[in-house]
């Protein structure tokens, strides 16, 4: 009479198995008051779209190219404040840039870019060179909040990638005399992808929060910011509330088209006159982000990433084999009943006995 009895629970048992696995693969759900899960590194969920705040894309996106057309209008902002500052590096010869590089660098670093890439006879990954405010908030507040795998990164307006003379390479080690030897500074192993140029440029620090701020105002004539270049509390709430997409009204440059002036020799202002010359690029040595969805090493993990595979990146609640990111509350249930069946399988040997 025994065999019966057990086989009476078994129906029980595999239901109640049944629903702690399926409490699992449920758990990542949206409800009433979880989350959704995150976005694996380098994605972005479709719901984003260009009328999206900046503030979006720091929650559901882990690229900094989600911003990419809010960051194209402050680079042409730049180019009007500053004309000839700034060159392309997509034509340099034997490169490949990331999906997130915006292909710029001050033109004395793309000259010497030129030559590092020429210096060997494979070809430079480059995945971050000039990166806008936006991009830099990004990686900033994914920093803080422990989001995309990033692990540090400089605060907004203090990045030397803002200032057109820093690169984020692979195969740092294998490129570093040829960086070295053309005016790259190595940032170490605080940040080991990391090279700053040192033997020329301008120092054009603030020029990306400046331009933003000037942009905010065009199309914000009564919610007007100082357009001093400094990023404070004022600037840093715009830029959340800004759309990803870019404004209605993009840069203007003040010039109206005149041939412009040498990037050392002083540019057209915002008032109508000619801002003072830069003083000299002078770099500080200050450790920064890697972007999330850089391109990754061959045979193995992207710069900075333990794996290339982003699922491994996430952790596992602990005796669960739910992901932590997840709501672990649901699972209990499942569990729940797995204890009651066992219990019933328990009392009725007892008393079968």
């Amino acid at each position: 009479m025994d065999r019966p009895r057990t086989l009476a629970v078994v129906p029980l048992l595999a239901v109640a198995s049944c629903l702690a696995i399926s409490a699992c693969a449920s758990s990542g759900a949206d409800d009433a008051h979880g989350h959704e899960p995150e976005p694996e590194l380098g994605s972005v969920t479709s719901a984003l779209v260009d009328a999206d705040p900046v503030s979006k894309a720091v929650t559901d996106s882990c690229t900094t190219a989600s911003v990419r057309g809010l960051g194209v209008q402050l680079v042409a902002q730049i180019q009007c404040l500053r004309p000839n500052t700034m060159a392309r590096i997509d034509t340099v010869p034997n490169t490949t840039l990331g999906s997130a590089v915006f292909p710029y660098l001050q033109a004395p670093a793309a000259d010497a870019l030129r030559k590092v890439a020429a210096s060997r006879g494979v070809r430079l990954v480059i995945n971050s060179a000039l990166r806008t405010l936006p991009q830099q908030y990004l990686l900033y507040r994914w920093y803080r909040t422990g989001r995309c795998g990033i692990g540090l990164a400089a605060s907004p307006g203090a990045s030397n990638h803002e200032t057109g003379v820093a690169v984020d390479v692979n195969d740092n080690a294998a490129w570093r005399a040829g960086f070295q030897n053309n005016g790259w500074r190595w940032l170490g192993a605080s940040d080991p992808v990391h090279y700053d140029y040192t033997a020329g440029g301008v120092n054009i620090r603030g020029l990306s929060v400046k331009a933003f701020q000037i942009l905010w105002n065009r199309n914000h004539p009564t919610d007007r910011i100082d357009e001093d270049g400094a990023y404070g509390p004022a600037t840093e709430t715009r830029l959340a509330r800004s759309p990803i997409g870019g404004f209605a009204l993009g840069p203007s440059c003040p010039d109206g088209g005149a041939p412009p002036p040498k990037p050392d020799g002083g540019a057209p202002g915002t008032d109508g006159g000619v801002e003072p010359p830069l003083p000299p690029n002078e770099p500080p040595e200050v450790p920064d982000g890697q972007e999330p969805d850089s391109i990754p090493e061959e045979g193995g993990a992207a710069p900075g990433q333990a794996s290339g595979n982003p699922a491994a990146l996430e952790p596992v609640d602990n005796g669960q084999g739910c992901s932590s990111a997840r709501p672990v509350a649901s699972p209990f249930a499942g569990l729940s009943l797995l204890g009651l069946a066992l219990g019933a399988l328990g009392a009725r040997r007892r008393r079968a006995r």
